[in-house]
């Protein structure tokens, strides 16, 4: 499975549909360790769309998030201060169905 790009149209309704959420994970101290991006996986496959609290002791660099997100084809929908909303379909049983 290859990194979906999203549209304008796409990332709108991602954003719509995410704007009631609350972050499910923190990233921390250890930025994205491989069992942070394990568990962010597995919550991914069970809701699809979520977001992560960057916190304050995070020493990560943003870009270096990014790349990592890339790197594990998970699509970044927005950034909003230190809340990113993440965003990747469900191999199983994909529950949001976006428009071409």
């Amino acid at each position: 499975m290859t990194l979906k790009k999203l549209n304008s149209k796409q990332r709108r309704i991602l954003k719509q549909m995410s704007h009631h959420l609350k972050p499910l994970m923190q990233m921390g101290k250890d930025g994205a360790s491989p069992a942070f991006i394990q568990e962010l996986l597995e919550q991914l496959e069970h809701h699809e769309l979520l977001k992560v609290r960057i916190l304050n002791n995070c020493e990560w660099e943003k870009e270096a998030i990014e790349q990592i997100l890339r790197d594990a084809e998970i699509t970044l929908v927005q950034k909003v201060g230190h809340i990113l909303t993440v965003y990747k379909e469900s191999e199983e049983a994909p529950v949001i169905n976006l428009p071409e």
